[in-house]
């Protein structure tokens, strides 16, 4: 393998170029409505994405696990170092349609961004190593590193599958130096990242009956027993007012933050009180001796979702509720495991309320890699090359993603780095991708296998 000759800067007006030639391939995957949770457009976006790929030199397969299409392919030296990268090409449904300024699977530019369902979240985001790879191709030496990539066709549903995906392709996936993400906005504009880990969750439904059948509240006040009445009172039962979950031993396997952590969580611009405006609130919660950001990243949490019992309709029905449901999701950090707290939360409840049925209906794993990792310095780098100034070190982040199926399955180092703009809507109508941050990104991918492949130009 030749090493690389160009210089960046020559590497940049290529990176450039393949970003701005391919934006009409990007829309080609943006016009296909592949909403995981209809099950709607996945078949044909993996085979689009099949089809590209191919084109560009990977080598590239449809895997299919009870229907979900994940995109896998390969592309550079066999011998060289191996990156693992995670995307997804499944998007969120577009309700309210009506608040769209242009039609959601219509890619339009105005005012500098892309407007689509899923030109951020995640089409937009991985189609930079895409663009990446075109333009290292052309340089001397070609492309240094070997890129395995996992397009994900049920991320927006929980991914349910990659744990099975993972294991039927491990020895083709293990051997990685790393696994990168890019996905998600920046906290801060104009302020890159780099996310070194995920909280897991567990989705949960809590069914309270009392009784066989809805009774009227007059004939049967003060004797019947009502669900909703039973199920609010053992939610209470859960979660005390000063924010701290009661189950025993809800924080017992949550590992705190190291003094390099604590470091990097006092360097992240945050403000209690302007979190607490921003959401038009009256507290923050959790527990108040922690401060807010720790909370957020090294802290399990137990929110109600959802409540259903009873009558909620127009007007006025005089019921007492026989059956009452909440759901509930638990955010998990390391070192908790999915099975370990439902079994927790679910003996407990067996306890204090043996009339309650507790259901898991799907997890994630947390992860958090280490930030004394010898490959994150090439992440580093590469995003400070990319976006034009040092990142921010973000230990952890309140949300989930898949990255901890490859972390604890395959052992390899996980990192996530937002291409994305604050401002970007996912999830919203009138989600839109920034161009110069698909620039920037672009970039970062490139100066990332150039970094890892040992052709730092």
């Amino acid at each position: 393998m030749a090493a690389l000759t160009a210089s960046w800067t020559e590497v940049e007006g290529a990176v450039a170029k393949a970003a701005t030639a391919g934006l009409e391939d990007l829309f080609g995957a943006l016009r296909i409505p592949s909403i995981s949770a209809h099950g709607d457009g996945l078949q044909q976006s993996a085979e689009y994405l099949e089809h590209l790929l191919a084109r560009d030199g990977w080598s590239v397969e449809v895997v299919e696990i009870d229907g979900n299409p994940i995109v896998f392919a390969e592309v550079g030296p066999a011998g060289a170092p191996a990156i693992l990268l995670y995307g997804h090409h499944d998007v969120q449904p577009v309700d309210p349609e009506a608040a769209w300024v242009t039609p959601p699977f219509e890619p339009t530019i105005r005012d500098g961004s892309i407007y689509a369902r899923g030109s951020a979240d995640n089409k937009g985001q991985f189609f930079c190593h895409l663009f990446a790879v075109r333009a290292l191709a052309r340089q001397p030496g070609g492309l240094p590193v070997r890129l395995k990539l996992v397009l994900d066709g049920q991320e927006e549903v929980g991914s349910p599958q990659l744990p099975a995906f993972i294991e039927r392709l491990r020895p083709r996936l293990e051997g990685a130096r790393l696994c990168l993400t890019a996905d998600g906005p920046t906290r801060i504009e104009r302020r890159p990242e780099v996310v070194y880990g995920v909280r897991g969750s567990v989705m949960l439904r809590l069914t309270v009956r009392t009784s066989e059948t809805d009774l009227h509240s007059g004939n049967w006040g003060n004797l019947a027993p009502s669900a909703a009445w039973r199920l609010a009172q053992l939610l209470a039962a859960l979660k005390g007012l000063d924010g701290r979950v009661t189950v025993p031993g809800f924080y017992d396997e949550a590992v705190p933050p190291t003094d390099a952590e604590r470091a990097a969580l006092a360097a992240i611009p945050f403000s209690a009180e302007e979190a607490l405006a921003s959401i038009g609130g009256s507290f923050l919660d959790g527990p108040p001796e922690v401060p807010a950001l720790q909370r957020l990243m090294f802290l399990p949490t137990l929110t109600v979702t959802g409540i259903q019992g009873g009558y909620t309709g127009p007007g006025f029905k005089t019921v007492i509720p026989s059956t009452a449901t909440a759901l509930i999701d638990v955010r998990l950090v390391v070192d908790q495991d999915p099975t370990r707290m439902f079994e927790l939360l679910r003996d407990h409840l067996a306890q204090i309320a043996p009339d309650s049925t507790l259901e898991r209906l799907s997890h994630y794993l947390p992860s958090r890699t280490a930030f004394d990792e010898p490959v994150a310095a090439h992440v580093l780098a590469a995003v400070k090359r990319g976006f034009g100034r040092p990142p921010l070190r973000v230990p952890c982040m309140g949300g989930s993603l898949p990255d901890g199926a490859f972390a604890t399955l395959l052992g390899v180092p996980v990192l996530r780095v937002p291409y994305g703009a604050p401002d970007q809507r996912n999830h919203a109508p009138n989600e839109h991708m920034r161009l110069d941050h698909l620039h920037m990104g672009t970039r970062t991918s490139a100066a990332l296998f150039l970094g890892v492949g040992g052709a730092r130009p």
